[in-house]
């Protein structure tokens, strides 16, 4: 036999190819013709099937709204947080001189966490301590004044009386002279007295009438000396005050530097653990304000409290009217072990979160009594709402389309699509307080014939039969 050479081999591969490629296509293309055929074949006897089917009327059980008591269990993912948690930040700026604790060591309210070197803090204390001292001392020097301006005011009035008795000491001398010259004058005139003690007796008066007047001047003297010590007396009584106020804002300026101070050493704010240290010893901090929980500036410390946790949760808005604080709910832990812990709902928001439409609710938990329940932890919690003494259909008997729930009331022998308003479900039964009849949405009676059939068949005004006995 003659040997090919490579290239006829290939030609002759490529050939075989070929062939074998149209014998294929052939084949698939009966097969596809056939399929078709019958499929054609197929859907006009189902249509035949649907058209005969049509032709006789659905047969349907009908039931009454019952009134029932319905648990529900709403699933909730829930995430476990601390139930207080602090960033504690530094109020004045310096440098770290000494830490106290670390991560992981639990901590007493008011344990000294870290101590803050701020030297220019300590030396303005000690001035306002100063301060305070040196306006005491000038408030003790203005009470001491007023108590002389006190025994001036005192010795004023004493010279005052005794500057009155001098004048009626010479008052009373004015007037026995002058009787004594009166008498004297009626003598000199009968011859019995000698002219010379008339005028004698005449000088007494006179001078005992100039002794008067410098009495009554020394009285203006006086009077004056008076005013003056009681003005000193009030100066010297509103310069104690002016003082007093002085050592109370001295004293408030020292407080608060004290304040300021006292912010050097950091304290725990409550019983808990420490659960982030973001500095060391030697770090300069700054001091900031406000709430720092989520901003840039790193705390130096984070405490938690440790004796209770909160589990958050949100509820669905369908559900949301149902759920209020003292609602019960189990919360299983799987990380421990699937633990599961009997509890109640502490608190809800109230207001419906807009974006996600779903009610926040907080449940509450000792984690003492439940050791290793511990923030960051995921856990499920059921909801359990009780609905009791309310209207419920069987769950096959409504059926959900868009966002509306509807049922078929049976009216005439024939099915009427009617919306409802449902409340909650536990699987089998579920909660109708409404039904829209006409325009009009009226509550549920109790005497309504609902239709229990497979509601995927079923249309509006659709002809049905009433089957003889109980719908399973």
């Amino acid at each position: 036999m003659q040997s090919l050479s490579w290239t006829e081999r290939r030609a002759a591969d490529v050939r075989r190819t070929w062939r074998t490629s149209r014998r294929l296509a052939g084949f698939l293309t009966l097969l596809a013709i056939a399929v078709i055929a019958t499929g054609c074949h197929n859907g006009d006897y189902e249509q035949g099937e649907a058209k005969h089917s049509g032709n006789s009327d659905t047969v349907v059980h009908v039931v009454k709204p019952e009134l029932r008591t319905i648990d529900c269990a709403i699933d909730l993912p829930c995430n476990v947080d601390a139930y207080e948690q602090t960033s504690i930040f530094a109020k004045v700026s310096g440098f770290i001189e000494h830490f106290y604790v670390d991560i992981g060591q639990e901590v007493k309210k008011g344990d000294l966490l870290v101590e803050i070197s701020v030297p220019e803090l300590v030396e303005d204390h000690k001035l306002k301590m100063a301060q305070v001292e040196y306006n005491e001392s000038l408030a003790d020097q203005a009470r001491k004044l007023v108590k002389v301006a006190e025994s001036n005011v005192k010795m004023a009035i004493a010279q005052v009386a005794e500057a009155n008795a001098n004048v009626a000491k010479y008052q009373a001398e004015v007037i026995r002279w002058e009787s004594e010259v009166k008498r004297l004058t009626q003598m000199v005139q009968e011859n019995v007295v000698d002219k010379q003690v008339l005028a004698e007796t005449q000088k007494q008066l006179e001078s005992s009438i100039a002794a008067r007047g410098a009495a009554q001047a020394a009285v203006a003297a006086r009077e004056a000396d008076r005013a003056t010590a009681e003005a000193t007396l009030e100066k010297v009584k509103i310069d104690v005050k002016t003082q007093d106020a002085k050592v109370k804002v001295s004293m408030a300026d020292e407080r608060m530097a004290a304040a300021m101070l006292a912010y050097t050493k950091v304290t725990a704010p409550y019983d808990g653990i420490v659960t982030v240290r973001n500095a060391n010893t030697g770090d300069y901090v700054q001091a900031v304000t406000g709430d720092k929980s989520t901003a840039n500036p790193s705390a130096i410390f984070v405490v938690a409290r440790i004796d209770k946790v909160r589990i958050f949760g949100d509820v669905p808005e369908k559900y949301a009217h149902f759920v209020q604080p003292g609602t019960k709910a189990v919360v299983r832990a799987e990380a421990l072990s699937g633990l599961q812990i009997p509890a109640t709902v502490t608190r809800t928001s109230w207001a419906i979160r807009e974006k996600i439409h779903e009610l926040k609710v907080e449940i509450d938990l000792s984690s003492k009594d439940y050791d290793g329940l511990r923030p960051g932890m995921y856990v499920n919690s059921k909801v359990l709402v009780q609905r009791s003494n309310v209207y419920a259909l069987p769950q096959q008997t409504v059926t959900v389309s868009g966002n509306q729930t509807y049922c078929y009331l049976l009216r005439g022998a024939k099915a009427v699509k009617t919306p409802v308003q449902s409340g909650v479900s536990d699987g089998a039964w579920i909660e109708v307080s409404k039904m829209k009849i006409g325009d009009t949405w009226k509550r549920v009676a109790g005497d309504e014939d609902v239709i229990v059939a497979d509601l995927s068949e079923l249309t509006d005004g659709q002809s049905v039969k009433i089957a003889q006995g109980k719908a399973k």
